[in-house]
């Protein structure tokens, strides 16, 4: 069994209030968390159980309900890790990057590798 490390890449240097730039140079909005991935986060687990004993069981308030974002894709950001993002805009809504979209982290400046609508909603 692989033990598991801690975060890696750019996404350990990510902290609330950031700017979010994707990769066409587009300001997607700022970031409001940040939650590293999840070593115990198993597949098939109910992502809106508030059981503290579940180890995915905060993924459930980072996601609102009616986001329509499918359950699969809430386990993967469980397991990878993310940073959610108030997007730009008065209806924007969230956007959640995983850690593999991003290509640095500099200043007060997250820049991804993708762009903005390649990015979970």
């Amino acid at each position: 069994m692989t033990e598991f490390a801690g975060p890696e890449g750019p996404i350990r240097d990510v902290v609330p209030g950031m700017s979010v730039v994707d990769a066409a140079g587009e300001t997607v909005g700022t970031v409001e968390d940040v939650r590293m991935a999840d070593s115990g986060a198993v597949e098939g687990t109910d992502p809106a159980s508030k059981e503290p004993s579940n180890p995915i069981a905060w993924v459930a308030e980072a996601f609102s309900t009616d986001s329509g974002m499918s359950q699969e894709a809430r386990e993967r950001l469980a397991r990878l890790g993310f940073v959610r993002v108030d997007g730009k805009g008065l209806f924007s809504g969230h956007c959640y990057v995983e850690p593999g979209q991003i290509a640095s982290v500099a200043g007060d400046e997250v820049r991804l590798s993708v762009d903005g609508d390649q990015l979970l909603r």
